[in-house]
């Protein structure tokens, strides 16, 4: 088997979902492995920097594979071997610096499943690292209607993965891929939500200035905000980044007028709550939407990146 194809290093039973995480020597993926004994997921580890596969953390992983300049450059060319081997159900893709409860992941999957969400993500804890206050957890839903979801942490179900996969090399950086997401499903039905119920906490903040990934990009002459403005340009408007106003799965049994307020009250509070618990926001933040016409989508992205 050569280093392009999956390694499997474990049997598993029959599971329907993935998690396909970009592990380094300090990944916490091990921890979800560990606290989740009767997990309904299988794991691809993807490792990055100088860890070879067999030398990656977290050995009870069912795959090991090295390569690629970001986890969706990584997973597109592995996509296809995946699925050919198991048609999984939905596809969650961590970065490996996330922390879950104990079993999190699994119930993750489940409010997928019951919601059928076409993309979604856990919630960033309030007090954690943020780049986006949308992301953030509102108390009052269980699963929370949005218009974006992030590349911290998105899961896709199997038939919108397939549309959405050219997607995952539009940037090197991986910035403004989640925005031309936003712009694909904007006009269309397709279900992307913020699971409350399971809020993650980022361990780190952005570090575009220090971080190893950020320095191998300027050794390579690539500049995040140059991509994400290419990415903006080329995609038709579809912000501002919100909440929707209707379609949510409740926490509290009250009466639905209720609930939406107080989901609406949280939001209009959710920034002061999440810093005053020491929480950080790094955004990147979308350019001006008014009146800005479609340049190509897909196509004119990689034209202007040719």
């Amino acid at each position: 088997m050569n280093d392009s194809q999956p390694r499997p290093t474990t049997a598993s039973a029959a599971r329907n979902y993935l998690v396909f995480v970009r592990a380094g020597r300090s990944s916490l993926h091990p921890r979800l492995l560990a606290e989740d004994p009767h997990r309904n997921w299988d794991c691809c580890v993807n490792t990055w920097g100088d860890v070879r596969a067999e030398e990656a953390p977290g050995a009870e992983a069912e795959w090991h594979l090295p390569g690629g300049l970001n986890k969706f450059e990584a997973y597109q060319g592995l996509h296809h071997v995946l699925m050919a081997r198991r048609p999984y159900r939905y596809v969650l893709m961590l970065d490996d610096d996330l922390i879950f409860e104990p079993g999190a992941v699994s119930r993750f999957f489940q409010y997928c499943e019951e919601e059928e969400l076409a993309l979604a993500q856990p919630a960033i804890a309030l007090g954690s690292h943020s780049n986006h206050l949308v992301n953030v957890r509102n108390a009052a839903c269980r699963v929370r209607r949005v218009n974006f979801v992030e590349v911290m942490a998105p899961c896709f179900s199997h038939a919108l993965l397939e549309r959405l996969l050219p997607t995952f090399t539009l940037t090197r950086c991986t910035w403004g891929i989640d925005y031309a997401w936003s712009s694909m499903l904007a006009d269309t039905d397709e279900k992307l939500a913020i699971v409350d119920a399971v809020p993650m906490q980022h361990t780190k903040p952005m570090d575009v200035n220090g971080g190893p990934f950020y320095e191998r990009l300027r050794g390579m002459g690539i500049d995040p905000k140059q991509e994400l403005a290419q990415v903006h340009s080329s995609f038709a408007p579809w912000g501002p980044m919100r909440t929707l106003a209707q379609g949510h799965r409740y926490r509290w049994p009250l009466p639905a007028a209720v609930n939406a307020a107080l989901v609406q009250a949280l939001e209009a509070r959710k920034g002061a709550m999440h810093l005053g618990r020491g929480g950080t926001l790094a955004p990147q933040t979308p350019a001006p939407q008014a009146d800005r016409p479609r340049q190509g989508g897909l196509a004119g992205a990689r034209a202007t990146a040719g």
